[in-house]
């Protein structure tokens, strides 16, 4: 098989030596428009658990990678005046050309072609390749040219950001936010080599207008990001490797989601996407490179069922496209999450919230890692902010202080104080007779409130006879309906 990978990133690298190592036969192509050693970017983010599967698919890349890799266990938040840290969260660094180095170190190793400073234009450049891997990126102009059939959904998102390094060396996932004049900015840092940490700064759009930073250059940028992060950086500097780009370098995230993934050309080629080119993640949760590799994984384990024969490329492709479109969406809508969490958290957040309250939020924004989750990763930590939230909870109302785990504190709803925060949703039963609820409603409803629930909800209530959906609905439009919905407020109070 002919296989031609357009674009050198993780995606296409990695494709096309897992594809060499189990089939040297076939001839693979990467090209690349960069050339050798010259890429952007800082550092890339992997979780444990892709190691693990990148081990299992070429041993020698993993543990090259794992040679150079920079782990943490911790994330620590900066933020008014005060620093917080929690334990467990398993993640590893690399920096991007360190990571492309080896890739490509190991595509030449196993005869994979590599051809650089080449800037393909068009998929029908290729005529006699069999496939052809679009990894071209999240500007494909691949995906561009087939867009009627591919059908990418692009949304391009209101924060700002601009992707820096810092010399400064970090021994945690650091999240730092600031406040200004205008509105509040926050960053992204960690570690990826033994000299460098990537470091993102982010603000809403309307905060970067005030401040002047659509008029300023990369220059202007990093002195205003210096002066704001001062303190965190203790007198390192910020340092961008992106200088062909033109202006201040400040970005807006585009969310990349498309209806179909490979299509044939008019040569009779199978063309694919994969990586940014197909999906793309915010890096809030840092998954991006993480779904690149794991893309070339499944279109590899495909071909291993089904093999290499050109009646089942189609079939490949086919299933290739099923298998990860659910695993992708899992990992968009968990960056989604932690996206929109920092797109607001200024407004929402940052004002209203203690830090050790923030922080909580913070951990839990892409709704991945749950309560009883962040127990298992730092149960030390986890402990201590229950215990705070029960004590500021208890405070507030003049209650003891005891160690009550959250959903048991009381809540304040006004005038109204709660006994706990369970609250029993509407059920509609629809056992009224002439709207008057019966002593079903009674035992249902008083069963809810013995159970102990804060707030108890009863069904749809309608404010006349002709307002119902069904004769079964209760009612509030006379007296005998008003007596009877006292008899079953009073039992439950």
């Amino acid at each position: 098989m002919n296989i031609v990978c357009i674009g050198g990133g993780p995606a296409g690298l990695y494709f096309g030596l897992l594809m060499k190592k189990r089939w040297p036969q076939h001839l693979i192509t990467v090209v690349e428009r960069n050339l050798p050693y010259d890429t952007f970017g800082w550092g890339v983010v992997f979780s444990d658990a892709t190691m693990e599967n990148m081990r299992h698919w070429d041993l020698t890349t993993a543990d090259q990678i794992q040679e150079a890799f920079n782990h943490w266990d911790d994330i620590e938040l900066l933020f008014k005046g005060r620093t917080i840290r929690s334990g467990g969260h398993g993640f590893v660094g690399i920096g991007r050309k360190k990571l492309l180095n080896i890739l490509q170190a190991r595509c030449e190793e196993l005869g994979v072609i590599l051809k650089f400073d080449c800037d393909v234009e068009s998929d029908l450049d290729f005529p006699d390749a069999d496939l052809i891997i679009a990894s071209d990126g999240i500007n494909s102009k691949i995906r561009t040219t087939y867009e009627n059939v591919f059908k990418p959904d692009i949304v391009t998102r209101p924060n700002r950001y601009i992707w820096l390094g810092t010399q400064r060396l970090y021994d945690a996932f650091t999240f730092d936010f600031q406040k200004t004049e205008h509105g509040w900015f926050q960053a992204h840092i960690y570690k990826f080599d033994d000299q460098t940490s990537t470091f993102i700064a982010e603000c809403p759009e309307h905060v970067w207008l005030a401040h002047g930073l659509d008029q300023a250059d990369q220059a202007q940028s990093i002195a205003f990001c210096e002066h704001l992060f001062a303190d965190n950086l203790r007198g390192a500097k910020l340092m961008t490797n992106s200088r062909h780009l033109r202006g201040s370098a400040w970005l807006n995230f585009q969310r990349v989601v498309c209806e179909h993934w490979w299509l044939k050309n008019k040569h009779g080629s199978h063309v694919v996407l994969m990586g940014d080119a197909v999906h793309t993640a915010h890096f809030a949760i840092g998954s991006g490179t993480k779904l690149a590799l794991e893309d070339a994984i499944e279109l590899t384990r495909q071909f291993e069922i089904y093999g290499c024969e050109a009646d089942q490329i189609s079939k490949v492709l086919s299933n290739y496209q099923e298998s990860r479109r659910i695993e992708t969406l899992k990992i968009q809508n968990a960056a989604w999450n932690a996206m929109e969490w920092f797109e607001v958290c200024g407004e929402r957040y940052c004002d209203q919230l203690e830090p050790e309250q923030f922080m909580y939020s913070m951990l839990t924004r892409s709704q991945r890692i749950s309560h009883e989750n962040l127990r298992l990763r730092d149960k030390a930590w986890l402990e201590g902010y229950e215990k705070w939230f029960a004590q500021r909870c208890m405070s507030e109302t003049s209650t003891a202080v005891t160690t009550t785990p959250p959903m048991f504190t009381p809540y304040t709803l006004r005038s109204i104080t709660l006994k706990n925060r369970v609250v029993v949703s509407p059920m509609a039963q629809y056992c009224a007779h002439d709207g008057i609820p019966t002593d079903y409603h009674l035992v249902h409803l008083g069963a809810r409130a013995m159970g102990g629930a804060g707030m108890v909800f009863a069904e749809m209530t309608c404010v006349s006879a002709d307002a119902r959906i069904t004769p079964g609905c209760p009612g509030l439009w006379n007296d005998v309906q008003t007596l009877a919905w006292k008899k079953i407020v009073d039992w439950a109070h």
